[in-house]
């Protein structure tokens, strides 16, 4: 089975479902078991092993058939998703946000609703979905759907699980949380539940665009395919 679609579409799921467990009650019941960081190493170990078997399987997988060619147009869309992907990259690993692992306390603080938190709770998750769409748009066969389709169905789905988590573990403290956020980028700015300030986020986007920058002028010599229109 092994370089086919069939290992391919196995190992894509089981990414799927080793990436439930941090938020549903197994998660709970392992940690009863083996201890908190019994469950980090072995979950860690885990997520590694089947990364890499994921990896592995799309590039020993044959293409497939060619479901569409997006051409210049999807390149022009990458290009524009690729760049807001970057920013919210860079907004969500330096933003204080209550929804990353072990971050609970941080809801109590202002900056908690500043900033990338103001766009959307789930700056991150955002940038791999938006990573995703660009690579299966301008990839378009199957192996790739299957391959980049996977993290972006795991990214979305993972803003709702998330959500899930945190409202169980911080109950009051999340809702009050939630009225002010929003899960859908700009949702609560749109709606005045959340203001949007300069002040937190424009080194976060100089940051950004540089880090697109060097994605975008590196990306044929890493991967051997320039993401620059023909």
């Amino acid at each position: 089975m092994t370089g086919t679609l069939g290992e391919l579409i196995v190992a894509a799921l089981a990414f799927l479902l080793i990436h439930i467990i941090p938020s549903s009650v197994l998660r709970v019941r392992l940690v009863s078991k083996i201890g908190e960081k019994g469950y980090i190493v072995g979950f860690s170990f885990l997520s590694l092993v089947i990364i890499i078997w994921l990896v592995t399987a799309y590039r020993d997988a044959p293409v497939g058939d060619m479901l569409w060619n997006a051409g210049n147009t999807g390149r022009y869309l990458g290009i524009l998703l690729m760049l807001i992907a970057s920013i919210l990259f860079v907004g969500g690993i330096t933003s204080p946000n209550p929804t990353a692992v072990g971050a609970g306390k941080l809801i109590e603080r202002e900056s908690a609703y500043e900033g990338f938190n103001a766009i959307t709770r789930h700056p991150l998750m955002w940038s791999f979905a938006l990573w995703s769409i660009t690579h299966v748009v301008n990839n378009g066969n199957v192996s790739a759907v299957i391959f980049f389709g996977t993290f972006g169905v795991l990214a979305l789905a993972g803003t709702a699980l998330i959500d899930a988590k945190k409202a169980r573990q911080l109950e009051e403290s999340w809702a009050g949380y939630k009225a002010r956020t929003s899960n859908i980028p700009f949702a609560a700015i749109l709606q005045d539940r959340a203001t949007l300030s300069i002040k937190p986020l424009w080194w976060r986007i100089l940051l950004g665009i540089v880090l697109y920058a060097v994605l975008f002028h590196f990306h044929n010599f890493v991967f051997g395919v320039s993401p620059a229109p023909n």
